[in-house]
């Protein structure tokens, strides 16, 4: 049964509708929203409750549904927002080397695309460049193409990182099998095809899309490879912050 401390030792039930109570991370402001356990045990209610009320909750920002609600109540993930991607980041390991598979935004223009993603990074990245010795970029206007390209005369955020830290940014098609050992992958492209053979060694795969085709094509052909998607990620992680914060 959710309840809510209000003063000391005053307590109240909440029957006929979901708790509330926020969080405020250094990268993010999470709002936790915990059912009625009377709504829980009744699924067919609970579907039907459901849309209108995640509707609403969803209004001001993005929605992780608990893997319990996800068992009664069909629901696909969709790629975090920046602050969300930059705390998953940032609850890794550190690593010398990262990788980027950058959104498609879809603009037929090459220079209209890199902007996007430049504009993506910035947001992602920020200043948090200085420990890396190694930053590729995957585009997918570069997908045909077997090159790899420096644009810090085009972009002028990559310019500020080879300015500030003297780490150029690479852009290609796909991943570089050399130079990335023991590094971090950071997947922010639905649908991307992940070209398993040419991958680094030992790389962290940050799975921002959580699916599930690409974790069983990695734990089936590169056993080497740590994935971890940002739905595993915020299942163990929220559920942590509510057994701290709850009472």
């Amino acid at each position: 049964m959710p309840v809510v401390r209000s003063g000391l030792g005053n307590f109240f039930v909440q029957r006929n509708r979901p708790l509330m109570w926020q969080e405020a991370e250094e990268e993010a402001s999470l709002s936790f929203y915990m059912l009625p356990e009377n709504w829980m045990k009744k699924p067919d209610k609970l579907k039907k409750r459901l849309p209108e009320w995640l509707e609403w909750a969803g209004s001001s920002g993005q929605l992780w549904l608990a893997p319990e609600i996800r068992r009664i109540y069909a629901w696909r993930p969709g790629v975090p927002e920046t602050e969300l991607m930059r705390l998953f980041w940032k609850e890794q390991k550190s690593c010398r080397s990262m990788i980027v598979v950058m959104p498609d935004f879809g603009k037929e223009d090459f220079y209209e695309e890199i902007g996007e993603e430049a504009d993506c990074l910035r947001q992602f990245l920020g200043e948090d460049y200085g420990a890396l010795n190694g930053l590729l970029l995957i585009s997918r206007v570069l997908e045909n193409e077997e090159i790899q390209i420096s644009l810090e005369e085009e972009v002028p955020y990559y310019a500020h990182i080879y300015q500030d830290a003297g780490l150029p940014v690479i852009c290609a098609g796909t991943a570089a099998a050399h130079g990335f050992d023991d590094g971090i992958c950071i997947d922010m492209r639905p649908g991307y095809r992940i070209p398993f053979r040419k991958l680094p060694r030992k790389l962290l795969y940050l799975d921002m899309t959580s699916d599930p085709e690409k974790e069983r094509l990695l734990s089936v052909k590169r056993k080497d490879i740590c994935y971890v998607s940002a739905l595993n990620f915020l299942d163990t992680y929220v559920r942590k912050r509510y057994n701290t914060n709850r009472y």
